[in-house]
């Protein structure tokens, strides 16, 4: 939802860094890999080490990059249909990858499926609604999609952070909470996804019926 609602500002931020990683002649897909390597490096680390508060500032200043590539890209002019796909793809990797590493050392194995699987439908029936010929715009019409990876990646860190200093709610750790937050909002964001693609389907249907 905030990438969607002010995407044009934080553009204007981005490219300014995008200028500065382009001076040292690395690529856009060179910037993605390098975040994808760097997320598995971390959560595998995390599986070890188990410390949330540094496992959560590294999440959150590792998914910088996810805009520092498109950045990039921007300004040396070198968008191209192979970079969009290698970022979309490495992008649900590593959202699993985060999401797999917090269920290994907190045990909430159910949370985190449904947050990973509500990542991947939220993802899912965008590109393949898209596919058959829906807008491809990020809203569509209607409410802008309220829990974009955005703030599923701000949620997760936050919540890693500030767990250890936060009391137990009503018998469960912060990032219980967290997680299965994640979990019901990526959901309720696939659901709003699929409906809204689902009457621009049904309008092209209709269009092409008549």
């Amino acid at each position: 939802m905030i990438d969607e609602l002010y995407k044009d500002k934080l553009d204007l931020l981005w490219d300014k860094l995008g200028r500065i990683v382009a001076r040292t002649g690395l690529t856009p897909n060179g910037v993605t890999l390098i975040g994808f390597l760097l997320c598995s490096v971390n959560a595998l680390a995390f599986t070890r080490h188990g410390d949330m508060l540094v496992f959560g500032i590294l999440v959150a200043g590792i998914e910088l990059l996810d805009n520092v590539d498109g950045a990039v890209a921007r300004v040396t002019g070198t968008s191209s249909l192979t970079g969009a796909y290698l970022d979309a793809t490495t992008d649900r990797y590593k959202d699993f990858f985060i999401l797999l590493a917090v269920a290994w050392v907190t045990g909430y194995w159910l949370a985190c499926m449904f947050a990973v699987a509500g990542s991947l439908i939220t993802s899912y029936v965008h590109a393949r609604a898209a596919m058959l010929g829906a807008s491809d715009e990020p809203g569509g019409g209607g409410l802008p999609d309220l829990f974009e990876r955005f703030e599923r990646i701000a949620t997760l860190s936050i919540g890693l952070v500030l767990t250890a200093y936060v009391p137990l709610i009503w018998g469960h750790d912060l990032i219980w909470w967290v997680v299965w937050g994640v979990a019901l909002m990526t959901q309720v964001t696939g659901a709003q996804r699929f409906v809204r693609r689902l009457g621009q389907l049904r309008a092209l249907d209709a269009a092409t019926n008549d």
